[in-house]
């Protein structure tokens, strides 16, 4: 999941005019632009956009909470149907229409994978993932203390993944231009298949 976020945060970035579709906060930066700007286009998609994000989480917590829905495939297949959708938004339309799509992805995406064990780390960008590794490292300098050297591998091994992904995407970006968001598929795919296999050997073991 790591290896999609980096994936979509780069083809947002390549083909949507340097735009961040991940996360909101150059969003929310953008619509006080657009508004003291008084490009009131720009202002209204990016509500939307602000609109999605949050609804994607308030459909997230709905699910979780009052249906029997795997929230795991859930993600996944909104991932798969996005990148879909992306590929048929044109290039040269408004940059922020192709972004509306990543907010609600990205969104869901977030609510279900944002970490594993003890860890709670971003599948969709590396901030604070690259702030523990540092810290953790620092801590394990400082004390040697074996815990904080597998949290710094853990968070390191999330950096890496995720900017697998991005050189990925680059790569698939300058091949494929917008189209390139099918690219991203065989790891969504993949995603699912360990899901399906988790619950495969969680069915026998249960069984026996």
């Amino acid at each position: 999941m790591c290896v999609i976020g980096g994936f979509l945060g780069a083809y947002a970035l390549l083909c949507r005019a340097e735009n961040f579709g991940n996360a909101q906060t150059t969003n929310l930066i953008q619509i006080l632009f657009c508004l003291t700007g008084k490009n009131f286009v720009d202002f209204s998609l990016r509500i939307a956009g602000l609109a999605l994000y949050a609804g994607a989480i308030l459909l997230f917590v709905y699910l979780s909470r009052k249906t029997a829905c795997n929230m795991q495939k859930y993600a996944i297949t909104i991932d798969i149907a996005g990148m879909i959708l992306l590929s048929a938004i044109p290039a040269d339309c408004n940059p922020i229409i192709g972004l509306l799509p990543l907010f609600f992805m990205m969104a869901s995406q977030w609510c279900v994978f944002h970490g594993t064990d003890e860890y709670n780390s971003s599948t969709i960008f590396s901030t604070n993932n690259l702030k523990q590794t540092v810290l953790a490292f620092g801590e394990y300098l400082l004390q040697r203390d074996p815990k904080q050297l597998k949290k710094a591998k853990f968070f390191a091994n999330s950096l890496l993944w995720y900017h697998i992904g991005v050189a990925a995407s680059i790569f698939c970006c300058h091949a494929f231009g917008i189209h390139a968001s099918l690219c991203a598929i065989p790891a969504a795919v993949l995603a699912s298949g360990f899901i399906f296999y988790s619950d495969i050997v969680h069915l026998f073991r249960f069984s026996a």
